[in-house]
């Protein structure tokens, strides 16, 4: 004797199915990150605009929801969910995330480099970030903004979404290729110590130079389809 009518068991093979498809070829996905960036020359002419996935939220991101959620003890010596700050150091007890970096700090927010090593779930820096500044090598780094701004994530249909963006201006006197970018957290820790927490962390396609007076824009966006 059968547990399921015949019409349930074909109803769940279906859907078994459908999903199957559905994971080999990626079109349901129910968080989405993308990431864009458009490059402009000295005159505001846009020479460079690239789009692609972001497949990078890396251990730290999922350490730090995980303590959240469980409200995890506020002495080291039980807090499992230990994330790594950018000095390699552990990291407990924050539970939330600060991203909004003001102009010229380089330390949080979105960041870029030029390492190509491809991310791991153990990063906790960038490969060769670059720093802020008008030197050799250096970006200006302009303020992360956020859109919405405040109250509410934007919703459409059954998606909703949040933008994190960051433009970045090259003044170095040279050309300057980026092939990584990153999202990293400051975090107030319990003890009193700001920790910088990497949460995601990207190797582009395809490296892109910024020209001399060039800016870079890049804008992430997060989004959670129903």
């Amino acid at each position: 004797m059968l547990k399921y009518p015949i019409s349930t068991i074909l109803w769940l093979s279906k859907i078994n199915i459908k999903d199957k498809i559905k994971d080999i070829l990626k079109l349901d996905d129910n968080i989405k990150v993308y990431i864009e960036l458009t490059v402009k020359d000295r005159n505001g002419k846009i020479i460079k605009h690239h789009k692609q996935y972001s497949h990078s939220f890396v251990a730290n991101f999922l350490n730090g929801l995980a303590e959240s959620f469980a409200q995890a003890s506020i002495t080291t010596s039980t807090n499992i969910f230990a994330s790594i700050n950018t000095s390699n150091t552990s990291v407990y007890d924050f539970g939330w995330y600060n991203i909004n970096a003001p102009a010229g700090n380089s330390s949080f927010g979105i960041v870029i480099g030029t390492g190509n090593a491809t991310p791991t779930p153990q990063d906790y820096q960038l490969g060769n970030q670059i720093a802020n500044g008008t030197g050799s090598g250096q970006m200006i780094y302009n303020a992360t903004s956020f859109n919405p701004s405040s109250g509410s994530v934007t919703i459409s249909g059954n998606t909703s979404s949040i933008q994190i963006s960051r433009t970045f201006q090259n003044e170095s006197g040279a050309s300057i290729t980026v092939s990584e970018t990153g999202i990293i957290s400051i975090t107030d820790v319990v003890s009193g110590t700001s920790g910088y927490i990497l949460i995601v962390h990207d190797l582009l396609s395809s490296p892109i130079t910024i020209p001399n007076g060039g800016v870079m824009a890049i804008t992430y966006t997060i989004s959670v389809t129903t």
